[in-house]
């Protein structure tokens, strides 16, 4: 078999048959400054920027070049973030065995072409679609078909792109690439799949859909009431409008949030950890119950054999030992040759074994090495390895039946003393294999008749050395800790105890859960899993899901990908199966558990400082629709010009957001981020509002003054905000004061310097002694009114129906 001749692959490449991906982990140059520009609010933006330069109001079309430079640093943040992100996919990109001009190749799976002749083994996913030349397979199409079962394929068979090999080896030749085949398709829908309800997202898109259906009836009616019924003039009415509308809009919200999971995402790039999915950042922040696979996450995925021991209940054994009646010393001679000559000859079935067996996975690789390979016996057929079966082995002529496995499933009948002594070893931590003789040929991968237990392998899983830290830290954050694992639930315990797991020793065998209520129940109960299927691993994430968890899920191997695809967040290592790292939203480039607590950290600082900026921003556009209501129906002219909420807007919340949202908070977050928000944002914006309404009147009815009205309420305003400030960001330390008291600083003195371009002027003697009571006696009813609104929600908690206020939440949010 020797495959395309390069001359015939560089053909395919030229007539564009080329397995091309056309599902890039990170987006295009074009669609990131597409989408960092083509926004609704942008489009506002634009609009209120035609209408003051129409009207010749340069100075008040500031505001644009702020938009402008919030663009651009997300345009270049993101741009960034995904070239280092692209730099380190490469890493984990999928790659093919290809035989091409006679000999193997390790290509990228997007360099295939058609008619290439790959080379599939246990573990792989299959590239595109194919046909089998030569071997066979067993493969899943669950990406497919939704169904799990592991399905027999034989030379001839057809192979369908995004189907996973669960046993077997074949050489098969590319029948599709590309657009006709399965590949790119099942890649999007498992990745759309992926993308659960993220409540950071959800919460935002309410906040923002709310805001999309007022903004626009409302500046209409401000601009008609300024222009129809108080009768000023079409200049001043446009730039009140405005006004109001760039006051309503969040301009910064989104921008911020698409910023700091992109940064996220490269600071974890940094730590060699690639996101592939954004909002995972912050399901994985949120994650109350984590499950482990063993292999690979507590483990370093390898396995040494301990040792090997005979079956001393075996017939050879026995006569051994019975015919070897004599001296003490006489019958320990006859008992050490005895096990010599069994040793030997278990050597020798064993190499044969290593021979013929071509699984790949971490136990065959520890037997390999204890076992070289031999070539003395002739093979009639091989079984091969099937996570459902649990066992390989192999057919030899006039020699019978040799398997390998776990004893309850060579011997599903029972063998009570065989059990124990298994049972014994596992509690140790120890996995046994047993090898099992028959003198019968088995027909295909049932089992044969008149098997019986040879000797027990002993092997050892090498625990990471990070994983006692690593489990210790989410025990702290009150994270429940579930080790799923395909082996005895016994061995899986003493592991699990072994790293430190807490509960370690309240463990099941899957095996014995057959209905879904006794699932439902297992999972509540216990911390360790034994004898999973790759079933019941999804069945599980599914049952935990049911009772209202978040759940992450690690994993490494093809029978893990069912649990990471249903799982609220998965984690696969990179050292593990194409399969898993396909379908993972994270993969740990290094396949460091140790990653996994700063992963969480980073999703809580991102959403802990985007929920507190998004109070910030909340607060300017609740104030702004209030304050715009209040004109509409009681007011004469809206109280601001552009230019000075373009001032207000970037010493309260622009500049100081982004500096505060560098900081390291850590701190567990819960479900609560728009009550968290809502009730951070109105106090500060209804007072804002209330402030603002008595200088309206005041002015309106005493002095009849637009420039001593703008003055006085942005000397209100802007005070007021850093109150906010002060109150969103407590407790204050020493790097928060300093940006709140700097920005108070920087407020102000933009206020007397830039006067004439902020149209501000002076105030009289009854104006300032209202300034100075409202700036003196507000920051404090914002406190009075978060503390009563705080009550509100903790009362309508404890209540068995939600209160109004909560149902308001929870009804916006959803």
């Amino acid at each position: 078999m020797t495959g395309l001749t390069d001359e015939q692959v560089n053909a395919r490449i030229a007539e564009g048959k080329v397995n091309a991906d056309e599902n890039p982990n990170t987006r295009t140059y074009k669609q990131i400054v597409r989408e960092n520009t083509l926004t609704f609010f942008n489009f506002l933006n634009l609009v209120l920027l035609v209408l003051v330069l129409l009207v010749g109001s340069y100075k008040n079309a500031f505001f644009v070049c702020i938009i402008i430079i919030n663009t651009l640093i997300g345009i270049a943040q993101e741009i960034r973030a995904k070239k280092t992100i692209d730099k380190l996919a490469i890493l984990t990109a999928r790659k093919s065995v290809v035989i091409r001009e006679g000999q193997k190749w390790t290509v990228p799976t997007e360099e295939l072409v058609l008619d290439d002749v790959v080379c599939l083994k246990t573990g792989d996913q299959v590239p595109a679609d194919a046909r089998i030349l030569e071997g066979s397979l067993e493969v899943n199409e669950s990406l497919l078909t939704g169904e799990s079962d592991n399905l027999p394929k034989n030379e001839g068979d057809e192979l369908f792109s995004g189907s996973f090999v669960t046993s077997g080896e074949a050489c098969c030749q590319i029948i599709h690439v590309g657009k006709d085949n399965y590949a790119a398709q099942i890649t999007s829908e498992a990745k759309e799949f992926k993308r659960h309800n993220s409540e950071l997202k959800n919460s935002l898109n309410a906040i923002l859909k709310v805001i999309s259906i007022i903004i626009v009836p409302l500046g209409a009616l401000l601009f008609y009431k300024q222009y129809y019924i108080v009768g000023d003039t079409f200049r001043d009415s446009v730039v009140s409008m405005v006004a109001g509308v760039l006051g309503m809009i969040p301009e910064g919200l989104v921008l911020l949030t698409s910023v700091a999971l992109t940064l996220g995402a490269l600071v974890l790039a940094n730590k060699k950890t690639l996101v592939q999915e954004l909002y995972c950042i912050e399901t994985l922040a949120r994650v109350d119950t984590l499950c482990l696979d063993k292999t690979g996450t507590i483990t370093e995925g390898t396995m040494c054999v301990e040792r090997v021991e005979p079956y001393v209940g075996t017939g050879r054994v026995e006569t051994a030992v019975t015919e070897s009646e004599s001296a003490e010393s006489t019958e320990a001679e006859v008992q050490v040759q005895t096990d010599s000559a069994f040793m030997e000859e278990i050597d020798v079935i064993m190499g044969n074994m290593m021979y013929v067996l071509k699984d790949q996975n971490a136990t065959i690789d520890a037997l390999r090495k204890r076992f070289p390979a031999k070539q003395d016996m002739t093979l009639e057929h091989v079984i091969p390895f099937s996570s459902d079966r649990k066992y390989s082995g192999a057919v030899f002529e006039e020699k019978g039946t040799y398997l390998m496995g776990a004893a309850q499933f060579l011997f599903p009948e029972g063998d009570e003393e065989l059990t124990e002594k298994c049972q014994s070893y596992a509690e140790e931590g120890l996995r046994v294999l047993v090898l099992a003789h028959s003198p019968q040929n088995a027909e295909g991968t049932e089992l044969p008749e008149g098997l019986e237990p040879l000797a027990l392998m002993l092997l050892t899983d090498v625990i990471r050395e990070e994983a006692p830290d690593t489990l210790a830290f989410f025990d702290s954050q009150e994270v429940d800790l579930k080790v799923i694992s395909g082996d005895d639930p016994v061995t899986v315990a003493a592991i699990a105890r072994r790293a430190g797991l807490k509960n370690a020793d309240s463990y099941v065998d899957a095996t014995t859960l057959t209905t879904e209520e006794e699932l439902q129940d297992a999972v509540a109960q216990y911390s360790v899993f034994g004898r999973v299927t790759p079933q019941q691993k999804k069945a599980m994430v599914q049952a935990l899901q049911s009772q209202g968890h978040t759940v992450a899920m690690t994993g490494d191997g093809v029978n893990d990908v069912l649990a990471l695809k249903e799982a609220d967040c998965s984690i696969a290592m990179a050292q593990g199966s194409d399969a898993a790292k396909n379908i993972a939203n994270v993969v740990l480039l290094d396949s460091n558990f140790a990653s996994m607590p700063h992963i969480v950290n980073q999703g809580r600082r991102v959403v802990n400082n985007i929920r507190t900026a998004a109070s910030m921003f909340l607060i300017k556009t609740m104030f702004s629709v209030m304050l715009s209501l209040l004109t509409i129906f009681f007011g004469n002219a809206y109280p601001f010009e552009p230019i000075q909420m373009s001032l207000i807007s970037a010493c309260a919340v622009g500049i100081p957001t982004f500096l505060l949202a560098q900081e390291n908070n850590y701190e567990k977050i819960d479900h609560t981020f728009l009550r968290h928000v809502f009730i951070n944002a109105f106090p500060a914006a209804i007072t804002i509002t209330f402030c603002v309404f008595a200088v309206m009147l005041v002015c309106q009815n005493v002095y009849h003054s637009m420039a001593m009205l703008n003055t006085a309420c942005v000397l209100v305003t802007g005070w007021n905000y850093m109150a906010a400030l002060k109150t969103v960001y407590a407790p204050l330390n020493t790097y928060r004061k300093v940006i709140i008291y700097g920005m108070q600083f920087i407020f102000f003195a933009a206020a007397v310097i830039f006067q004439k371009l902020l149209s501000l002027g002076s105030l009289d003697f009854g104006m300032i002694i209202l300034v100075f009571i409202l700036m003196t006696f507000a920051p404090v009813l914002i406190d009075v009114i978060t503390v009563w609104l705080k009550g509100i929600y903790a009362r309508s908690l404890d209540q068995e129906k939600p209160g109004r206020f909560t149902g308001f939440i929870d009804k916006l949010r959803k």
